[in-house]
């Protein structure tokens, strides 16, 4: 008798997917390759809001438990009708589908090149991305054949105002910049709180994290100049000073993602749109170097390519570099009588927890 393959028979099976689980620079994502719906032509931003809008159940199938958790964020690779790329992807996190992201672009970017979908062309190997927010070049160090660091030059970063007042429930009045690098930043310096950006601080930063972002959308409304479909804030970024040296600039910082947790790569939109907030501030010129470090100590390098304009607003187009690693090779399957087909969640690991939480 033929030993068992321990898979279930295809008739028990509704769906199933080919996707891959990473990590970059400690950030926990997904990438899926295969298994999703066909979505219209469009634009990778038309693809994600008519994803958002039919397929949502898709976002709650990867990030809910059982089968993801509030943590992590998850890619799914769609077509492009854009000839300068070589594939689109839609972004999805817990509670969001953000227009970019750094830590999942590199993911993204990573997967193609150690699966072959996108060949490796020499020591270093370039393509583009189309991510909701836009065309996005890569450049990978693939020397010997192995895949290193993922450097993407993103879209136009911007301040949308620095040292503006905001007034908090129990604490009174603090200092914030607000900077667009793919999101949009509340950014706040750790030490208005006492913060020294451990990772043992990380419930307390995300819980104030949280109270910090609702309280800045409400008091400084925003609207990017060029979209309005993008939402204000929706990140808070907790940072330390920047210290100097003869390697560059170097600071701390830790975002806080909806519904309450920190980022565990230094995020790239966020290193984007400090890196602009800082160059309003006269901080930081166009080509110097600018270490960016998580709450576990992990990097992503950034710099200031050129600047640019926004609508009304002064602008910096910045390059940011980091790797990422496969942890799995996944076949995710959702059974015909499974009674969670999008998840669930229990609000013990679900700060804010949302009233469709359950059987949804």
């Amino acid at each position: 008798m033929p030993q068992s393959s321990g898979l279930l028979p295809i008739t028990q099976i509704n769906a199933r997917f080919t996707a891959y689980d990473c990590h970059c620079e400690g950030d926990v994502e997904k990438v899926v390759i295969s298994g999703l719906p066909e979505l219209p032509e469009g634009t990778a931003f038309e693809k994600m809001k008519f994803f958002r809008d039919h397929h949502d159940g898709l976002r709650r199938f990867f990030l809910r438990e059982p089968r993801g958790s509030m943590i992590q964020s998850v890619n799914f690779i769609v077509p492009t009708e854009n000839p300068a790329a070589v594939a689109a992807y839609i972004i999805a996190e817990a509670e969001e589908y953000p227009e970019m992201s750094g830590g999942n672009t590199i993911s993204v970017a990573t997967t193609l090149l150690k699966t072959g979908i996108v060949p490796i062309t020499g020591p270093i190997t370039r393509f583009k991305l189309e991510a909701p927010a836009g065309l996005i070049e890569i450049e990978c160090d693939t020397s010997g054949g192995k895949v290193g660091s993922v450097r993407f030059t993103n879209q136009p970063a911007f301040a949308y105002c620095t040292g503006r007042t905001i007034h908090l429930s129990n604490f009174g009045d603090l200092i914030v910049d607000v900077g667009y690098g793919g999101m949009t930043y509340a950014i706040v310096d750790a030490r208005q709180f006492g913060f020294e950006l451990r990772a043992s601080e990380g419930r307390r930063l995300s819980d104030l994290g949280q109270e910090i972002k609702a309280a800045a959308a409400a008091q400084i409304p925003v609207s990017h100049p060029l979209n309005a479909e993008l939402p204000g804030i929706t990140q808070v970024m907790f940072v330390d000073p920047v210290t100097r040296s003869s390697h560059g600039a170097e600071s701390k910082n830790a975002v806080i993602v909806s519904p309450g947790r920190v980022d565990r790569c230094p995020c790239g939109t966020g290193t984007s749109a400090r890196l602009a907030v800082m160059h309003a501030k006269g901080e930081i010129g166009v080509g110097q170097a600018f270490a960016h470090r998580s709450l576990i100590d992990s990097v992503f390098m950034g710099e200031i390519l050129s600047t640019t304009t926004v609508g009304p607003y002064s602008a910096i187009v910045s390059a940011i570099s980091g790797r990422a690693w496969i942890t799995a090779e996944c076949v995710y399957m959702l059974e015909d009588d499974d009674p969670y087909p999008t998840g669930y969640t229990i609000s013990d690991t679900w700060p804010e927890m949302n009233q469709d939480a359950g059987r949804t």
